[in-house]
């Protein structure tokens, strides 16, 4: 039989999944408005941010409650205080999706122009995360949070690719300065996206685990968890 505190726990995860949906969407509508050159979508994403922030005071004090209430232990203690870490990397998401909508506010008074390659692949890779982490968190997947942390290094490499062709273009030739600048800027959110959902992967490995991967330097391979 289910006890009060599965039923809490239960209700946590749900609500915690709806966050993270809620981030997915502001992270693809951010990424749609940058391709699209569209406003519209970009004004979207910073309107819908509230909702999220809402949600994760909610969230954050009803796990206070049980908390306070259930006095958890072991597992389901680690269920609990994972997922209260990832609260703030989940709103944070959302924040970065703001960023990205805002330089694409500034990018779309001016006449459309071709995104940075690199750009468009550092964008698949955030999106490739941010729905990667949905599903890690909710099967506690600790071989798919191991793949999060590990392809973060891949966004760390295309964000300093992306940084440094920009500013060659920008040396060679002043006109596109603003478009380079605002690219390299949603460059950092989009890089910043990714640290985040590592960041959410190595709380799932803490909740799966019970191992802290916060500062470790070196991973192991999936599987040798």
């Amino acid at each position: 039989m289910e006890t009060p505190l599965d039923n809490a726990i239960h209700k946590l995860k749900v609500d915690v999944l709806q966050m993270m949906h809620l981030a997915q969407d502001a992270v693809r509508k951010a990424v749609a408005s940058l391709l699209e050159h569209n406003a519209g979508k970009a004004r979207e994403v910073i309107d819908a941010d509230r909702e999220i922030n809402d949600l994760e005071c909610r969230v954050d004090s009803e796990s206070l409650k049980i908390l306070a209430l259930h006095h958890p232990v072991a597992k389901d203690l680690r269920f609990i205080v994972g997922s209260m870490r990832m609260l703030v990397n989940i709103e944070r998401l959302g924040d970065e999706a703001v960023n990205i909508a805002e330089r694409v506010l500034v990018l779309t008074t001016e006449p459309r122009q071709p995104v940075h390659g690199n750009l468009r692949h550092l964008a698949d890779l955030a999106l490739e995360l941010t729905r990667a982490c949905v599903g890690c968190y909710m099967d506690l997947d600790d071989e798919a949070a191991l793949r999060i942390i590990q392809q973060n290094a891949d966004a760390l490499d295309l964000n300093v690719r992306i940084f440094r062709d920009v500013t060659s273009e920008m040396i060679r030739e002043a006109k596109p300065v603003e478009r380079a600048v605002q690219q390299s800027f949603v460059a950092h959110s989009l890089k910043r996206i990714c640290d985040q959902c590592a960041n959410i992967a190595e709380s799932t490995i803490f909740i799966r685990k019970a191992i802290d991967y916060k500062h470790k330097c070196g991973l192991p391979q999936p599987g040798g968890v």
